[in-house]
C-alpha cells in the first residue's frame, strides 16, 4: 500500500524482474583446493592444522559445491564483475519486459570491486550499453543489496525515478588463489575462508508500475541498522590508504582476507537476535502472511542457529528456511539473490504470500533486510 513520509506521497514499489548468475561448472568441496592451488608453504603446524579442520569444516559449512570464475586448470579468471553483473542484470530485464537503455537508476553493491577507481556502477552501465543513467555505488559486504534495495527502492517510491536496475556481485577467487598468499605468514583463519567464499552475481529491477507476471513482488519495507560501536572489525582486508606499500602489504599478508571467525561465532547469534527482534518491532509483521524466511549467512552451522533463534523470535515453529549455500557456496551479497531467484522459480506464491530476508554483517556489526510480498 502507498504510504505517506513527511507530507510527500510514496508510489508502490514492484520487484519487476530478478536474475542470478554462478561462474563455471560446480566444484565439489573436496576439489575445493584443487582448484583454488593448495597451501605448502605455510609453517608445518599450520599445515598439519588445515589438514585435520578439513573434515570437520566439511561438516560445519554443509557445502557441496561452490562456483568459481576461474579456470580450473591455470586460475585465470573467466569473468570480472562486471561481466557477472551484466549477465544477471540481463535475466531481470528480460523477466521485466524493460530495455536496457529504458533504465534510469543504477545501483551497484559489492565488496570486492574490478578496480578501486572508476566505481563499478559504470562499468555495468557501459557493459548493458545504457547511453545515460544515473548510477550509484555502494561499499559494502553481506549488507550491502539490501542497502541497495532500499536506496532504488526509496528513489522510485518518491518519484525520482521510474526504475531502477540493482545489481550485486562478489568474486572472491581472485583472493583465494594459493598464489596471491604470502603462504609464510597466512592463518588458519584466513585459510578456512578458502573452502566456502565463492563466486556469483545477482540483479532486480524496481519499478513504479505493476509487472503482469506471476513473479512480481512488491517491496513492503526495508530495515538497516548498524550497531557495530565499540567493536572491533572482524572481516576485513588491511589494504587502503593508510596502507598502501606493495612490498610492505605483501610481507605482512595485509592483502589476505581476514574473518575473526571465533568472534563471529561468539557475537553474531546475539547481535543478530537483536536485530532481528527490532526489525520485527518496526515492520508490526502479520505472520499469517509470512511465507519463507531467506537468511544470508555463510555456514550451516550458523544457518541453522539462525533458523532456530528466528523462529522462536517469530513465535512460529513452522516457518520455512531457503538457501542455496549447499550448492553455491557463500558469494557475500549475491547469495541472497542467488536464493530468491531460484524459490520463485520452484515456487507459486499466493496473493499477499510474504517473504523476508535478513542479514547481520560481521565486518562491523551491521544489520538489514527486507519484506517482500507477491502482487
Amino acid at each position: 500500500m502507498a504510504s505517506k513520509n513527511n507530507g510527500i506521497h510514496l508510489r508502490d514499489v514492484y520487484m519487476a524482474g530478478i536474475g542470478s548468475y554462478s561462474p563455471g561448472e560446480p566444484v565439489p568441496f573436496d576439489r575445493i583446493e584443487d582448484v583454488l592451488g593448495r597451501i605448502t608453504d605455510a609453517p608445518p603446524r599450520l599445515l598439519k592444522r588445515i589438514d585435520r579442520l578439513r573434515p570437520i569444516m566439511k561438516d560445519m559449512l554443509g557445502i557441496e559445491y561452490s562456483h568459481y570464475a576461474m579456470d580450473p586448470g591455470t586460475r585465470e579468471p573467466t569473468e570480472t564483475n562486471t561481466s557477472m553483473s551484466a549477465r544477471s542484470a540481463g535475466a531481470a530485464l528480460d523477466m521485466a519486459g524493460i530495455k536496457a537503455g529504458d533504465i534510469e537508476l543504477i545501483v551497484y553493491a559489492g565488496i570486492l570491486y574490478d578496480y578501486m577507481c572508476p566505481p563499478n556502477s559504470v562499468f555495468v552501465q557501459e557493459a548493458l550499453n545504457i547511453p545515460y543513467c544515473a548510477e550509484l555505488t555502494i561499499h559494502s559486504n553481506c549488507t550491502a543489496i539490501y542497502k541497495a534495495i532500499q536506496v532504488g527502492a526509496d528513489l522510485v517510491a518518491n518519484g525520482r525515478y521510474a526504475n531502477a536496475l540493482i545489481v550485486t556481485s562478489q568474486l572472491s577467487s581472485p583472493f583465494l588463489r594459493a598464489e596471491f598468499f604470502n603462504q609464510k605468514v597466512i592463518t588458519e583463519q584466513q585459510a578456512i575462508l578458502r573452502w566456502f567464499l565463492s563466486d556469483g552475481a545477482g540483479a532486480m529491477v524496481l519499478t513504479a508500475d505493476k509487472p503482469d507476471h506471476d513473479r512480481a513482488l512488491r517491496v513492503v519495507d526495508t530495515y538497516l541498522e548498524s550497531v557495530g560501536v565499540g567493536i572491533e572489525p572482524t572481516m576485513k582486508v588491511m589494504v587502503g590508504a593508510h596502507r598502501s606499500e606493495p612490498r610492505e602489504i605483501f610481507e605482512h599478508g595485509w592483502h589476505h582476507l581476514t574473518q575473526d571467525l571465533q568472534t563471529v561465532t561468539r557475537v553474531a547469534p546475539r547481535l543478530g537476535a537483536k536485530g532481528f527482534d527490532v526489525m520485527l518491532r518496526k515492520w508490526n509483521l502479520d505472520l499469517s502472511k509470512l511465507r519463507c524466511i531467506f537468511l544470508n549467512i555463510p555456514t550451516k552451522h550458523m544457518m541453522d542457529l539462525g533458523s532456530k533463534t528466528a523462529r522462536k523470535s517469530l513465535g512460529r515453529a513452522d516457518v520455512p528456511f531457503y538457501t542455496r549455500l549447499s550448492t553455491r557456496g557463500y558469494p557475500g551479497a549475491p547469495a541472497i539473490v542467488i536464493a530468491l531467484d531460484e524459490y520463485l522459480a520452484e515456487n507459486k506464491l499466493g496473493a499477499g504470500d510474504q517473504l523476508l530476508s535478513f542479514v547481520t554483517e560481521s565486518s562491523k556489526w551491521m544489520h538489514a533486510g527486507f519484506l517482500l510480498e507477491k502482487a
